[in-house]
């Protein structure tokens, strides 16, 4: 338990004495780590896929906020998209304009999930995006983990067909590929499961138990893993063994890595700790310290004319 709180002591020192050039850096590698896997999936134009402009992007994104990164990733997205065809990618950028408004009206936060769910489905590991937004955000959150779903399981759709829209076949439309999905029961299993892996992790983190965090992470990824299974064993259709398995890895690993470093801390903002020995429970209220700038004094000599101003007239006063 010491050296657990010890740990995370300085984490918490490092994070808050580093803050800014951290962000920066996270944006960075994000930035970096969205383009090459787009580029790899999608990478349909030669000039958005160049090394030149991946690294004019990184650059931007170590400058940019997190929306910022989000809108350029999204951007990035649909002109490849649109490079392979003006329909879907016309359909993809509608798909993120009606799901930013519907995230935006319930007051979510992560906007980045919405083309982080896009990327991290293509990186095999989807589970990541539910697993960090039930950790780190509210309920409302679930409204960008539905919506960066729903596009990920669509431009897989459109990641399928890429030989039959490349040489024009019917049934290959922006409008086909959306039925296509619909009509799929795989769509469903998928939209489930991130929903109740979001869903299980807010809702135990928050429960007054030792360990919620850990709890949490090992509930939800074993919900999301049923149903995933369900999926596959009644109707075929989902993800193959090895991918959810090893996907479900990096996520647990992720989320246990989370829990244990910022575990009940949250670097801006007042802090409940609780810890215990043998003998106490003990709930600790940590406030940040506000820094205030020591006031600076000005003496000024006031000169009077009378007899109790002293020898040469004049007395101090602190002003």
């Amino acid at each position: 338990m010491k050296v657990d709180l010890a740990v995370r002591s300085h984490v918490s020192n490092f994070i808050s004495r580093h803050e800014n050039v951290l962000r920066k850096i996270l944006g960075a590698f994000w930035t970096l780590f969205g383009v090459s896997v787009i580029s790899g999936a999608f990478g349909f134009s030669d000039l958005l896929s160049s090394v030149t402009v991946r690294v004019l992007l990184t650059v931007a994104g170590f400058f940019l906020p997190s929306s910022g990164i989000a809108v350029m990733l999204v951007l990035y997205l649909v002109l490849q998209v649109l490079s392979l065809s003006q329909s879907i990618g016309i359909l993809v950028f509608f798909m993120f304009a009606l799901f930013y408004i519907f995230c935006y009206s319930y007051k979510a936060k992560f906007y980045s999930m919405l083309p982080g769910m896009a990327i991290f489905y293509r990186a095999y590991i989807p589970y990541v995006g539910p697993m960090f937004s039930g950790l780190f955000g509210g309920y409302h959150e679930v409204t960008s983990i539905i919506g960066g779903s729903v596009i990920a399981y669509y431009l897989k759709i459109v990641h399928d067909a890429i030989p039959s829209i490349s040489e024009g076949a019917d049934g290959t439309g922006a409008l086909d590929l959306l039925s296509t999905m619909v009509s799929g029961s795989g769509f469903y299993f998928f939209i489930a499961s991130m929903i109740v892996l979001f869903l299980t992790v807010c809702t135990v983190k928050n429960l007054k138990v030792s360990y919620s965090w850990i709890i949490a992470v090992v509930g939800g990824t074993i919900a999301e893993m049923l149903i995933e299974f369900g999926g596959l064993m009644f109707f075929g259709q989902g993800p193959e063994i090895a991918a959810l398995i090893g996907g479900n890895v990096i996520s647990v690993a992720l989320g246990i890595i989370c829990a244990l470093l910022f575990r009940n801390l949250d670097f801006s903002r007042v802090e409940r700790v609780q810890f215990e020995d043998d003998d106490y429970y003990y709930y600790v209220t940590a406030v940040p310290k506000i820094h205030v700038t020591d006031e600076d004094k000005e003496i000024k000599k006031i000169t009077s004319g009378t007899e109790d101003s002293g020898a040469d007239g004049e007395k101090e006063v602190n002003a």
